[in-house]
């Protein structure tokens, strides 16, 4: 969806005169506001499924990308935790250093990166990605965004797997170590 500046201007008026009306809304203004604000206006594509927006343009690449690395973080947190304590320790010892990611997501660069807002959106607006644990945190490096491009290499195919079972130890050691 596109937007001009007038349009936005528009729209958040007439969610602060929604806000202002007795009784509640179809339409909870303050999430419009909220999609304008932060520059995601795909959000109300997501949010209002039930609208058939007009879809001229291919889905943002970085929205994709960032829905698909906190799928993945999803994904294996909790295969990892479906895994004995011995397999856990194993995988743990395997992947060293990268292994905080298995307990609580590192996050994407606040200053550099849009995945980090993207991702902000996501779970405070959208209210998706509860489950993974700093799916908004500020990973104040630039080196994140390339370890889990080379993750979801590996992560990608495997996805389908988890239809009709679990990732092994292997599995997840492979995805966290991009190979």
């Amino acid at each position: 969806m596109k937007m001009t500046d007038g349009e936005k201007l528009i729209v958040l008026m007439l969610a602060d005169i929604s806000k202002r009306l007795q009784g509640e809304p179809e339409v909870d203004p303050d999430f419009v506001a909220q999609t304008i604000y932060a520059d995601q206006l795909w959000g109300f594509d997501w949010h209002f499924s039930g609208i058939p927006f007009e879809r001229s343009e291919e889905p943002n690449p970085v929205v994709k990308e960032t829905v698909n690395i906190l799928e993945m973080f999803s994904s294996t947190m909790y295969q990892f935790q479906q895994l004995e304590n011995s397999e856990q320790k194993r995988v743990r010892d395997d992947i060293g250093y990268a292994a905080h990611g298995l307990d609580i997501f590192p996050g994407f660069d606040g200053n550099h990166d849009p995945h980090y807002r993207v991702a902000n959106y996501l779970v405070q607006d959208l209210h998706r990605f509860k489950d993974v644990p700093g799916a908004t945190n500020n990973s104040h490096t630039q080196t994140s965004l390339p370890q889990y491009r080379k993750m979801l290499l590996v992560y990608l195919p495997m996805r389908t797997k988890l239809g009709t079972g679990r990732f092994s130890k292997e599995d997840i050691i492979a995805i966290f170590k991009g190979s």
